[in-house]
């Protein structure tokens, strides 16, 4: 029997020596060196924004508590609170007033101030009956002449006032200008000029244009008026009605320049 290697002629590789396995043939990872230094990795920071807030706050807390008890101190050694000083109402320099209503039921009165013309909502005293439109009385700070008043509300206007508030307001003004007839003669109806080359002090009155303002100019000639009543002859006119209807105007608009009511009043006595 015959070998069947011999007869195929095949050859079978055999293993080489120690020599010949580590060229090429053995592909096995080469150990790592020894001794090798490791680089070392960073490391996150811790954060400090805890402790400064912390901080902060203390420091803060301790401010706090420091200014309460210096305004304490201070108010008590002053005897005034500390902020902003509280503004006085412009009513506490008025000292009378006319009424234009006088509600029963809520209790409260409607005037108009005489110094500034001021709307105010007053509280009558109890008991007392009501009071007519016009009337006068007193809303000063001397208690022993408030006969009728006990207490002063403050402010209004007319947008918050009542409709027939509204129309008796220029009656109550009226009879106020005609009771101080010459203090208004003086000041405006014999002392009033040009406002422009084109405009004359007496066309702010409702009604009174250009050739009316020189037909007053005219009648006032050098000697003046000496009275509403010849003023009103002479020129046509109800000269108190007008200028009551311009104060009226302008309590319904603070925008309206120039305004009478700051050139005229107070009421010199």
């Amino acid at each position: 029997m015959t070998d069947v290697r011999r007869d195929r002629n095949i050859k079978v590789p055999t293993r080489g020596t120690k020599n010949e396995r580590g060229t090429g043939a053995d592909h096995r990872p080469s150990r790592p060196a020894e001794g090798r230094k490791e680089v070392p990795r960073p490391q996150a920071k811790k954060p400090q924004s805890q402790p400064r807030q912390s901080n902060n706050r203390q420091r803060d807390g301790q401010r706090r508590n420091a200014n309460r008890q210096g305004g304490r101190q201070g108010g008590r050694q002053g005897g005034q609170r500390s902020g902003r000083p509280q503004q006085k109402s412009p009513l506490m320099e008025e000292e009378w007033a006319r009424v234009i209503d006088h509600d029963v039921i809520d209790n409260v009165i409607v005037a108009i101030s005489e110094e500034k013309m001021l709307l105010c909502r007053l509280e009558p005293k109890p008991g007392i009956d009501p009071l007519l439109t016009t009337s006068r009385v007193y809303i000063g700070t001397d208690a022993a002449q408030r006969t009728h008043i006990g207490r002063v509300l403050g402010m209004t206007n007319l947008s918050r006032v009542a409709n027939h508030v509204k129309a008796d307001l220029p009656l109550v003004i009226q009879i106020f200008i005609e009771e101080n007839q010459k203090h208004f003669i003086d000041m405006f109806f014999n002392r009033a000029g040009n406002l422009s080359l084109k405009q004359h002090a007496f066309e702010l009155l409702p009604g009174v244009g250009n050739k009316k303002a020189m037909q007053m100019v005219e009648a006032r000639s050098s000697s003046g008026f000496e009275h509403l009543a010849a003023l009103n002859e002479a020129c046509g006119i109800d000269a108190a009605d007008l200028l009551a209807k311009r104060f009226h105007t302008e309590l319904d608009d603070r925008n309206i320049q120039p305004r009478l009511i700051d050139l005229l009043l107070p009421v010199k006595a």
